[in-house]
C-alpha cells in the first residue's frame, strides 16, 4: 500500500519503517508515544505535521498524505 504512494510521491515524501524493538526505533517510539503499529507520522523538515494510527486502507492513507502535504506547504 504505502510502497505505491512512495513511488507516487518520490522526492516529496520518504516512507520509512521503524523497528520498535531496536534501540533507535524504541527511542523514536517513546518520543512519539507509539504503543502499537502501524502508526503513520509525517514530518516536513523537522516539524511533525500529522500522526495517525487509524489509517489502514489505501484511500485513507492517500488522504492522510495529501492533507499533510497541504498543511506542510
Amino acid at each position: 500500500m504505502w510502497a505505491d504512494l512512495q513511488e507516487e510521491y518520490a522526492g516529496r515524501i520518504e516512507f520509512i519503517t521503524v523497528d520498535r524493538e531496536s534501540e533507535d526505533g524504541g527511542a523514536f517510539a517513546r518520543r512519539h508515544n507509539i504503543f502499537y503499529q502501524p502508526v503513520f507520522i509525517i514530518y516536513v523538515g523537522d516539524t511533525l505535521v500529522r500522526q495517525d494510527a487509524t489509517v489502514s486502507r489505501e484511500g485513507a492513507l492517500r488522504s492522510f498524505v495529501a492533507a499533510a502535504l497541504e498543511e506542510g506547504s
